[in-house]
């Protein structure tokens, strides 16, 4: 369920509401180079509320709930340097329902989940948010292990039940740039990971991850994520593997470089 009237939004978001647009939804502080930047996180247009359902575990939200929706930029400010502005929501998947992309939109959480939202009124939502812990979009950590905690997570899709899709965002050490960063084999492009696969690469440098496995909704092949950080940056394969009768992990069918 979208609440797109944004009525009551000056008490969901207390006097934040009266700026005028762009409006900020999250600011932190990053050291680049010996440097302070700051980076900030804003959306187009007041944005609107998304995923906000009872039934808050539906594949098209999980991982979002509860959420914002919107146009979103990263507006990095440097001292001495004119503003940079990095347009995020290209990177959020449309499915293909809009080849121009004109309605896609950047999606991010921003309330948890909690016992008992079942029971919430529909009238009362803007009011238990009110009330509700906001969780931050920026986390940063050393992703890439350069020494530097200067990238954060963002998913950009929800798959078939418990599949989920992110990027990360960072200094691109090639030209010190800010985007969605890829691997040394293919800068060009965003690589594309689980959540949970950035999560095992933030502890080591060097992680395997079955992102799929045999027969995990109606799959005949078991996918393995392979990801290792060094100085020339990230190098990602997927391998897929035969699945056996029993469900194991069976022939090496074929290796994917990411």
């Amino acid at each position: 369920m979208r609440l797109s009237a944004w009525i009551g939004l000056g008490v969901l978001l207390g006097a934040g509401a009266a700026q005028p647009e762009p409006m900020l939804r999250e600011e932190v502080r990053v050291e680049v180079d010996g440097v302070t930047e700051r980076w900030r996180l804003e959306w187009r247009d007041p944005p609107e509320l998304d995923c906000i359902e009872t039934d808050f575990v539906t594949c098209s939200c999980r991982g979002f709930a509860y959420a914002e929706s919107g146009k979103l930029d990263l507006i990095r400010l440097r001292p001495g340097k004119p503003a940079e502005r990095i347009p995020l929501t290209p990177l959020f998947e449309f499915e293909g329902l809009d080849p121009e992309g004109e309605n896609v939109k950047a999606v991010l959480r921003r309330w948890r989940p909690a016992a008992g939202d079942d029971e919430i009124l529909p009238d009362a939502w803007l009011q238990v948010l009110a009330r509700r812990k906001q969780l931050p979009a920026m986390v940063l950590g050393d992703y890439d292990h350069d020494g530097h905690a200067r990238e954060f997570v963002l998913q950009t899709k929800a798959m078939a039940c418990g599949m989920r899709a992110a990027v990360l965002i960072g200094v691109d050490r090639r030209d010190g740039r800010v985007r969605a960063l890829g691997s040394a084999e293919h800068p060009e492009r965003p690589l594309v990971l689980e959540p949970e696969t950035w999560a095992l690469l933030l502890k080591s440098a060097r992680i395997e991850s079955v992102e799929q496995p045999c027969f995990d909704h109606g799959s005949e092949g078991e996918h393995v994520v392979r990801v290792n950080a060094d100085k020339e940056g990230l190098h990602a394969t997927c391998e897929t593997y035969e699945c056996a009768e029993t469900g194991q992990r069976g022939t090496l069918l074929s290796i994917e470089t990411f």
